[in-house]
């Protein structure tokens, strides 16, 4: 890869200027069959944490969508077995979307891969 790729020049930094790139609107569609579960869940790198609002997991979930709010530390979603190096890495920032079959609750954990973190979970 040459160079000028990853160190533009005088030109091609005011090229964009000149052109700036756009950025596309963040649109998101989230359908709710139920009335949604909203709240919090704190995971920490000791044990795994079931990902539910409440004692028990909403009835007839059929989505559950986890938000890692943190900056810095990533945590593991997956079942109760998950470690702080075996399960789906969800970044700092990122959202997932779990789409689960409403008749069959499947428990969903969480784990921090690094300090405490407090998951935004919704249910529906």
């Amino acid at each position: 890869m040459p160079i000028s790729t990853l160190l533009p020049n005088g030109l091609q930094m005011q090229s964009l200027a000149d052109r700036p790139v756009e950025l596309a609107p963040k649109q998101t569609v989230m359908g709710m069959p139920v009335s949604p579960a909203i709240g919090t869940v704190t995971v920490q790198a000791a044990a795994a944490v079931e990902l539910k609002i409440g004692a028990s997991a909403l009835a007839n979930r059929s989505r559950l969508t986890v938000f890692n709010p943190s900056l810095d530390i990533a945590v593991r979603i997956g079942p109760s077995t998950i470690t702080v190096k075996k399960g789906y890495v969800l970044e700092p920032q990122e959202t997932l979307v779990i789409e689960q079959d409403k008749e069959v609750v499947v428990p969903v954990y969480g784990r921090s891969m690094g300090y405490e973190v407090s998951l935004e979970v919704t249910e529906s």
